[in-house]
């Protein structure tokens, strides 16, 4: 009866030890698993926020040299725009409403007009449009609701090929006397001169004396 009452007593120690340990590494466990999480959270929050500082020192570097960029490009856009040179070549071209003509004239710039930008040239010019900018030649173009004054007849008068200007009303107004004889021009020739000949422009009236010669 003795030593089985002290078998039932150890038995019962042995299982209130294997309890109490049991509980113990519970406890550990779950203090382990939220110290984990608390721990977590903290390098989590100082993570963030080293890379919030390091995004915001990023985009300020950014910026900073965006800023600087722009500011580069457009010193040197400006250093380096075109404007026109004392050698430019000036062809103004106008197109008269009236008769349907274009009349293109060649001049060399004027002194006040050189080391212009295109854009200081069109303040300068208001009324004319810009077809062409470089250094060396502009060509600046307008409208005017006129009739041009290249309308000629070439005509035969006292032996010798005369040029009459011709204006909106066909009216004809002495222009000159050219050196050119009708005794050695073809009868072709001579018919048409005695009718008068329509010219439209000066290249073409230069073309006609030429052939005359």
């Amino acid at each position: 009866m003795y030593s089985s009452h002290i078998f039932v007593k150890t038995n019962i120690g042995d299982k209130m030890k294997k309890y109490t340990i049991a509980t113990i590494i519970i406890i550990i466990t779950i203090i382990g698993f939220f110290t984990g999480i608390y721990l977590y959270k903290i390098i989590d929050v100082e993570n963030n926020s080293n890379i919030e500082i390091a995004k915001e020192q990023i985009e300020d570097e950014c910026t900073y040299l965006g800023e600087f960029a722009y500011n580069d490009n457009l010193i040197s856009a400006n250093s380096s725009e075109e404007k026109t040179s004392p050698n430019c070549v000036v062809v103004l071209k106008i197109y008269y409403e009236e008769c349907g003509h274009i009349i293109e004239k060649k001049e060399t710039i004027k002194d006040a007009d050189v080391n212009l930008t295109e854009k200081e040239l069109q303040e300068r010019f208001p009324d004319w449009e810009i077809q062409k900018f470089t250094s060396s030649e502009i060509v600046l173009y307008k409208e005017v609701n006129d009739f041009c004054n290249e309308h000629y007849m070439v005509k035969e008068q006292d032996g010798y090929v005369v040029i009459f200007s011709i204006d909106k009303n066909n009216n004809k107004t002495f222009l000159e006397k050219t050196n050119i004889s009708i005794l050695y021009l073809e009868d072709e020739d001579l018919n048409k001169l005695k009718s008068g000949i329509y010219v439209e422009s000066k290249k073409e009236l230069n073309k006609i004396l030429e052939d005359f010669e």
